[in-house]
């Protein structure tokens, strides 16, 4: 975890428009959240999530 926060926040450093989103799934097996940061960097949309 540690790695993707340190990623994370170099990332949003250099971003212009960062946002957080939060993919929230309700299945048979309970609910799951997928977090990520996006942004964009030098007009390319940078994307990050955990796996």
């Amino acid at each position: 975890m540690k790695p993707f926060l340190l990623i994370a926040l170099l990332t949003l450093a250099a971003c212009t428009e960062p946002t957080l989103h939060a993919g929230i799934a309700v299945g048979t097996f309970g609910v799951s959240v997928k977090p990520a940061l996006s942004g964009n960097v030098g007009g390319a949309t940078i994307i990050i999530e955990p796996n």
